[in-house]
């Protein structure tokens, strides 16, 4: 789940994809990650020429078109979520190596609330330093269109979020449209962020 979601962050949008990643707050102070990535023909082909498995750490599906698809779910409790995330980030700090969990943060509240964070700042920054020509701007952003990240939190009781909340107030979701990265984008904060009730 975590080496998806830095894929997400480091990818070059040099060819579509779609993605939604979910966070299961459940009522036993565990936690579900899962996150599905349909990969386009382009994207999996350059991946799987540079010897990478795209879905090391779940269960892939190749389809006829080329396309291919990854799921990967990990449940574990928020402690253990936690723990992991600072140990991981600790040590890619301390030997200048890749965090894997960059972009996201798991946090205890008082009380029993959880918050949780997703930045997507680094997304728009690295979409914006990709390099493309300003001139193949705007065709590459037609084939763009219909794709993009769909992220959702649930819980028993979402307390505050900047995301779209249900009507029955236990998830909060957030679509970010591919061409959004890509241009400024006033309607997509940089950081989505979400406290959850654990009980």
């Amino acid at each position: 789940m975590k080496k998806l979601l830095f894929l997400l962050l480091i990818l070059p949008l040099s060819a579509c994809f779609d993605a939604d990643l979910a966070f299961v707050v459940h009522n036993d102070e565990t936690a579900t990650m899962s996150a599905h990535m349909k990969m386009g023909p382009e994207l999996y082909g350059m991946i799987a020429s540079s010897g990478e498995d795209p879905c090391k750490d779940g269960v892939g599906t190749q389809n006829a078109d080329g396309s291919f698809n990854c799921l990967v779910t990990e449940t574990d409790t928020i402690d253990n979520l936690i723990a992991k995330i600072e140990e991981e980030s600790k040590n890619a700090a301390e030997n200048s190596g890749i965090d894997p969990n960059q972009g996201v943060t798991i946090e205890r509240m008082a009380g029993p609330f959880v918050k949780l964070s997703f930045d997507l700042a680094e997304m728009k920054r690295t979409a914006a330093e990709s390099g493309m020509d300003p001139a193949m701007m705007g065709a590459f952003q037609q084939t763009l269109q219909g794709h993009g990240i769909h992220m959702t939190i649930k819980g028993k009781e979402i307390v505050e979020t900047n995301g779209t909340l249900s009507q029955d107030r236990t998830t909060a979701e957030i679509r970010i449209p591919l061409a959004a990265l890509l241009q400024p984008d006033s309607s997509l904060p940089d950081v989505f962020q979400t406290i959850v009730r654990t009980e």
